[in-house]
């Protein structure tokens, strides 16, 4: 025999030694050392033996690791060299018994049966796992037929619309969570005719409990996602979204979701490492779904019969999925199909008169919705030539809007105009500069109609949406905003507030800036804080809360309000919201008090060239030295701001979580908050957030887990995580 089988000898030896340690990964690597050298080797009896028993060892192995399906594989190459070999026969049978594919199972026990030596161990063996089998198929078979009788009295109960169709629908949502469960539905409906009439049904229980038994059965299942769009349709659940109800949008919604993550396999797809601007490859039919997809969600957000709530949802959707880089690369279809239809809902304005039938029904949310939708297609587009074209889009609509020189149309223009200057700011930023509406802005600001100065203060704030842009609102003019914040409509008060608060903040942490009057921004930060907890508006307190991102990079504003318990609540109870603008607010309020922003400290070398050449150079505030900072720390962590993170933690928003993540750090710096912090769930919420998110992120999120680990057991840390 040559060295080289006696090398894979010894390489079969070493994972027998290994596999009688329990050390099966080791085995596992040393019967693939063994693979690899006799399949180098011409194929002969024994090298087709010593095939069959790596692979079949191999695959025992795999079966202690419960990784069944490889176990398979492996048992089936052995009975491929060696078709009658016992061993491999039992541990398939067996790995077929542990994934419940018992047919196969008994399949491989009966083989097993016909070719093993009489009255052998394996025989014995083998006929115990036969019997288990059969036990097993017979246990199976009843709890399918019991299954069955359910699932056709759940169904006899609906279709006759009797008193307990809620609780038969609630039943049949239970059994659809289940793989079997949600096979024996769809076995029993089979062209879907009942689920299509309980779906078009006039009644809110049918209709609701349909789509919540239909989101888990096409969850996870590109089969069954497929059977329920060709025989459903898009076109019964499009009926869903219209329905003015708080709760049949957003189940439809989640339905949506599920079909476009299962027919797209869209999470496996996510798992794979690609270049950002290469999109997903999709084979024509699932294209046409993703086409017919888009086309049902943008009529709706176009149709003046939708809801409000089910245009938010469709809105929703669309930022989910349009993206090329993990989503179903849309933007581009969308800058033609889908530009010009988001923005006739952005220029609705409900206060108008509707005497056209030009506008929408809107939630206070929508118009956000819009503004992430076209910042998500617009920073998702790949080339010059297609900002440009969703840049005249833009620029076309709103120059329609202009041409006509009435109240309405103006308001309309402005309040379209704030919408791009929330979402894609450089697209905004052009069209405000090349169409002259700077000067409307103003004229509408001081027309005296509350409607009118409402829809210019916010588009005068909001083109200012940056820090580094605060300077803009000054070539306005701070005396519009002085004025209208003198307007008894409590709104265009507290917007105006926020544009004052941007002026005054727009020198940063820059201590040496003298941009407003000494004391300004103190004076504005007690007013927001008045709105924030005194106001029982939403609305209010939202644009309160931006105002105070704003002035909290003030050292004297941050020391007043740490003090302010009253409207630390405030903000607590705020972030209870699900608003991602909002609650973005409100943590970077959180990361300028505890000063966990980025900071760059200035070369020292060319301060010293700056000062001499005159030129200004930033100071930082006495009070944002670190005695300061740790005492704003204690005080917010007194006030309750860990349970309102560790809250924060489970928020959707990638931003916002970052920002949460930099204030668990800078309080992780300080080893007695560690505790507290895990006393919280802090540690556990902390590391979805080391997983995913931004760069920035889940870097901060890492570093405080490092700290907590340092003090802290990570069994208490951690608790029902596996720690190693």
């Amino acid at each position: 025999m040559t060295t080289m089988s006696h090398t894979s000898e010894e390489f079969r030896e070493q994972g027998n030694q290994a596999f009688k340690q329990g050390h099966f990964q080791e085995a596992i690597d040393r019967y693939t050392d063994a693979i690899n050298i006799l399949h180098d080797q011409q194929l002969n009896e024994t090298i087709k033996n010593d095939l069959t028993k790596c692979y079949s060892n191999r695959s025992q192995c795999y079966i202690n690791l419960g990784q069944y399906d490889d176990a398979i594989e492996d048992a089936t190459r052995a009975l491929e060299y060696t078709p009658s070999d016992q061993k491999s026969l039992y541990r398939r049978a067996n790995a077929f018994e542990r994934l419940g594919k018992l047919n196969e199972a008994i399949s491989d026990a009966q083989r097993l049966m016909s070719v093993s030596s009489k009255g052998g161990s394996t025989d014995e063996q083998t006929y115990n796992l036969l019997r288990k089998l059969r036990e097993s198929a017979q246990s199976k078979i009843s709890q399918q037929t019991q299954l069955n009788n359910q699932i056709q009295q759940m169904f006899e109960t609906i279709i006759s619309k009797s008193n307990q169709q809620e609780t038969a629908l609630n039943n049949l949502l239970v059994i659809s969570r289940d793989t079997p469960g949600a096979e024996a539905i769809l076995h029993y409906d089979v062209d879907l005719k009942h689920i299509t009439e309980f779906i078009q049904r006039d009644d809110r229980i049918s209709v609701l409990g349909t789509l919540r038994i239909l989101a888990p059965i096409v969850k996870n299942s590109y089969k069954r996602a497929e059977t329920v769009y060709n025989k459903l349709g898009l076109k019964p659940i499009a009926r869903c979204f219209a329905m003015n109800d708080a709760e049949i949008p957003t189940n439809a919604s989640i339905l949506i979701s599920n079909m476009l993550l299962s027919i797209c396999d869209l999470e496996n797809r996510r798992k794979v490492r690609k270049p950002v601007n290469v999109a997903f490859n999709f084979d024509p039919y699932v294209t046409e779904y993703i086409n017919e997809t888009f086309r049902m969600l943008l009529n709706l957000i176009d149709d003046k019969t939708c809801s409000g709530i089910g245009r938010d949802c469709c809105l929703d959707l669309i930022v989910k999925f349009v993206d090329r880089a993990s989503g179903c690369n849309w933007t581009s279809k969308f800058i033609l199909s889908g530009v010009p239809k988001v923005l006739r809902v952005a220029a609705t304005v409900p206060d108008l008169p509707d005497v056209e039938k030009k506008q929408y029904p809107i939630t206070e949310q929508t118009k956000m919705h819009i503004s992430c939708v076209l910042s998500t297609v617009y920073h998702d587009l790949c080339s010059d030539k297609e900002r440009e074209s969703f840049n005249n889009e833009c620029m076309e609509f709103i120059k329609a809007l202009c041409e006509r020189d009435d109240v309405q149309s103006r308001v309309r223009t402005i309040a379209t105009l704030a919408v791009l200057l929330q979402g894609p700011f450089d697209t905004g930023n052009a069209i405000l500069g090349s169409q002259n509406l700077v000067d409307l802005m103003i004229q509408m600001a001081g027309s005296g109609d509350h409607l009118q100065e409402r829809i210019a203060v916010e588009a005068i704030v909001l083109s200012a949406s940056k820090k580094d842009k605060a300077a803009g609102i000054l070539s306005l003019g701070s005396e519009i905003l002085k004025d209208l914040y003198q307007s008894a409509n409590e709104q265009i008060k507290v917007i105006a507030l926020v544009g004052l608060s941007k002026i005054a903040s727009s020198k940063g942490t820059d201590s040496s800036a003298n941009l407003v009057t000494e004391g300004s921004c103190q004076t504005l930060a007690r007013a927001c804080c008045k709105f924030l907890t005194t106001s029982g508006k939403f609305e209010i307190r939202r644009w309160s809360a931006d105002g105070l991102a704003y002035l909290t990079l003030d050292a004297d504003v941050k020391e007043e309000l740490v003090d302010n318990l009253p409207a630390l609540k405030s903000l607590f109870n705020l972030c209870q919201c699900d608003d991602a603008h909002v609650l973005y607010s409100i943590t970077t309020i959180f990361v300028n008090l505890t000063n966990t922003y980025d900071t760059r400290k200035a070369d020292k070398e060319m301060a010293e060239l700056a000062t001499y050449a005159k030129q200004h150079v930033p100071k930082e505030h006495s009070k944002d030295d670190a005695e300061f900072v740790e005492e704003r720390r204690r005080k917010v962590v007194e006030a309750g701001i860990i349970p309102v993170l560790v809250q924060l933690c489970k928020h959707k928003s990638d931003n916002c979580r970052e920002q949460v993540a930099r204030v668990f750090l800078g309080l992780c710096e300080n080893e007695k908050y560690r505790g507290p912090i895990v006393a919280a769930g802090g540690a556990k919420s902390l590391l979805p957030l080391a997983l995913d998110g931004t760069p920035g992120g889940k870097t901060k999120a890492a570093q405080a887990l490092a700290k907590i680990a340092i003090t802290s057991n990570p069994e208490i840390a951690y608790p029902g995580q596996r720690v190693r």
